[in-house]
């Protein structure tokens, strides 16, 4: 983006505040996209209501936004000017007037304080840190939906000309060659694996584009959260008291399980899932500036660390299991006896570092000069993923990394070594 009176660069700088901000470097004013005023202003709600209220007469104005190059409308706010965009809401302020309206709206139990001439400093020191820069760095997350499309579209067709090359060659390889001993269990064990093989590919290149979404997305302070998909990260609260995890008795915010049983004898002996669920009473996400509610129903959830409780071999669960499966409807027992169970749970614990990607939605009836406590909530949408982890977005995407270049490179190498072992023992090549 460009300064909106001098045509520089704008550079970006982060802030204790939270947002980062897009700043002229020779101090014409800043940048603050959607809901970004609300960290940096102490009493934002009133400066909205001001705003709203009508405090100025909006004015059309020749100025373009710098990010939708549409018109920009300028409106005087507590005796300073500043300039809005009616597209994507975003605001510039000329030199010196966020402080104003920082030092006009006070009252807030957060103190605030903005030294501007700080970030212009700072703005300039980085441009000439970097005098080759011949343009603004891309700001993460903001136009990464081009590239997540062509990387996705670049591996679908990658793997469809592999599938359509790993079909010829199969063809092929069956008008030169016979089979040099009956199948057997072991062959149905190499083709199982081979295509165990390929869903590892496929399961890490899913993997991918998750990280990618991720690592996308800015996180959002929750005072400025704004509608739509976000990023949030802090500490789990009940929403009111705390609820206990089912087979443990673990006090907590939110809890998933899973019911399994043993069936079937000998080599045939397999677990078989017979109950799964999560609690559905959402519970609140606080950082340093606010919280906000988030609704658990239909989140991927990236619950690492469980607890599983399984049948002892005397055939007896815990009592506090046998009393979380009596109430989940689920019998222990069964007409021959004890049933072979075993009880998994994953829970978000009280005052626990959580992650949350989803949907900001509206409360119906809720209007915008109401915070964002009372008046938003996380959940899912069609449109959007919705995640919910008890690790760090760094040990999210760690763990994801290790899973993707799993998936990417033992896929492959899986496939090719049960082809191999096929082609080396049950296929004998035809003489010409």
């Amino acid at each position: 983006m460009k300064c909106l009176d001098c045509q520089n660069n704008l550079v970006r700088l982060p802030t204790t505040q939270g947002p980062d901000l897009d700043v002229c470097p020779s101090g014409h004013g800043l940048w603050l996209d959607a809901g970004e005023v609300n960290c940096f202003v102490e009493n934002y709600l009133s400066l909205k209501q001001a705003v709203s209220s009508g405090g100025g007469l909006a004015v059309r104005t020749e100025t373009t936004c710098p990010r939708c190059t549409i018109q920009m409308d300028a409106e005087t706010v507590a005796g300073t000017t500043l300039r809005s965009c009616s597209l994507c809401h975003g605001w510039w302020l000329s030199h010196g007037c966020l402080t104003h309206l920082n030092e006009t709206y006070k009252g807030a139990s957060l103190t605030i304080r903005i030294d501007e001439q700080e970030l212009y400093a700072r703005a300039l020191a980085r441009t000439n840190a970097l005098p080759h820069t011949s343009h603004h760095p891309p700001t993460p997350g903001r136009n990464n939906s081009g590239n997540l499309w062509f990387w996705s579209l670049f591996f679908g067709l990658a793997l469809t000309i592999a599938g359509f090359i790993f079909a010829a060659g199969i063809q092929k390889t069956l008008h030169t060659t016979r089979w040099s001993q009956p199948p057997d269990e072991l062959l149905l064990s190499l083709i199982m694996g081979a295509i165990g093989g390929l869903w590892l590919v496929w399961h890490g290149w899913t993997v991918q584009q998750r990280k990618r979404l991720i690592e996308s997305i800015p996180t959002s302070p929750i005072r400025s959260l704004a509608l739509g998909f976000v990023e949030v990260c802090g500490r789990a609260e009940p929403e009111a008291e705390l609820l206990t995890s089912p087979f443990g008795g673990l006090p907590c915010v939110f809890y998933s399980y899973t019911v399994e049983e043993q069936v079937g004898s000998g080599k045939n002996t397999r677990w078989e899932t017979i109950a799964s669920g999560t609690s559905e009473r959402p519970f609140f996400v606080r950082d340093a500036t606010g919280r906000v509610l988030v609704v658990p129903l239909g989140a991927n959830l990236m619950l690492p660390d469980e607890r599983s409780i399984r049948t002892s071999w005397l055939g007896e669960l815990p009592p506090l299991a046998v009393a979380g499966l009596s109430r989940l409807g689920i019998a222990s027992t069964s007409w021959m006896g004890n049933k072979t169970l075993r009880c998994r749970e994953s829970f978000i614990l009280p005052d626990e570092s959580i992650y949350v990607l989803g949907t900001a939605l509206e409360h119906h009836g809720m209007g915008h000069h109401i915070a964002n406590e009372s008046r938003l909530y996380i959940g899912s949408s069609r449109d959007h993923a919705f995640i919910i982890s008890d690790r760090s977005e760094k040990d999210l995407l760690s763990r994801l990394t290790w899973q993707m270049w799993a998936g990417l490179l033992g896929g492959p190498a899986l496939v090719a070594t049960c082809t191999a072992i096929i082609c080396d023992r049950y296929l004998t090549t035809l003489k010409p």
